[in-house]
């Protein structure tokens, strides 16, 4: 964090704020980076070391994360080429994937990218985990998530722009009531085997996509490394989330 930057004033800490009232007392990358709950630890670019999790814990929250993604982008019409998260321990610091193609509806796709961390948050929620460092730190973590769609949409911001994210997290909240249920389970399946593919998150869900718009589902196996890109454009393509 830089010694010189002055945070906004902020309600006591495990405060949950509105649009008005985010808050810039966390870097990330270098900047600001607006958080809707505050707490006065520097969390970081990454935030997960503050999570303060068991082991086991942390593993069913990157599940829910990347389960979340899935079946948002199911809802929302994507076809769905796979979901995954990385074994429990493993360096770096990304967690899971999932990867999409064919969204295209603006709100569909805002719905996607605020998906992970809303799940993350309503999931410390559900089990009484949930701090507003905590908070703060799956808001960090959902760095790459924000970015894609902040770059896809001009028109989405933290209060210089006509839609504040929290719309976005509000719209989000919606459809992951709808699907929690949906969500979980697949969360459950994936802390089991780590990878499913599109099929199996069909089955499991019992949402079935459409066909694949970029042709790359059937080659998608036999690569040796994951080929990466993200959320479409507004014209089918494929794109893959990565945090």
């Amino acid at each position: 964090m830089k010694p010189d930057h002055e945070p906004t004033p902020h309600p006591a800490e495990g405060g949950d704020s509105g649009a008005g009232t985010w808050h810039t007392n966390q870097f990330a990358g270098g900047a600001p980076y607006p958080t809707r709950h505050y707490t006065h630890v520097d969390c970081g670019d990454h935030g997960s070391r503050y999570l303060e999790l068991p082991a086991e814990s942390l593993q069913i929250i990157r599940a829910i994360h990347e389960a979340a993604h899935a079946v948002i982008a199911l809802a929302g019409g994507a076809h769905l080429h796979h979901t995954k998260i990385d074994k429990p321990g493993s360096p770096g610091d990304t967690a899971g994937a999932t990867g999409i193609c064919g969204l295209t509806d603006s709100q569909s796709v805002a719905a996607y990218c605020a998906a992970g961390e809303r799940a993350d948050d309503r999931w410390l929620r559900d089990n009484g985990l949930w701090t507003a460092r905590r908070a703060v730190c799956v808001e960090i973590g959902a760095r790459a998530d924000r970015q894609t769609l902040l770059a896809l949409n001009s028109h989405v911001g933290f209060g210089d722009t006509d839609i504040h994210y929290q719309a976005v997290h509000d719209l989000a909240d919606r459809l992951i009531d709808q699907h929690w249920d949906q969500i979980t389970t697949l969360a459950g399946h994936l802390v089991e085997r780590l990878y499913l593919d599109g099929s199996d998150v069909a089955t499991l869900t019992e949402i079935d996509g459409p066909a694949c718009t970029c042709g790359r589902s059937a080659a998608r196996r036999q690569a040796r490394r994951p080929w990466r890109c993200w959320i479409p454009a507004p014209r089918p393509a494929t794109r893959w989330h990565r945090r």
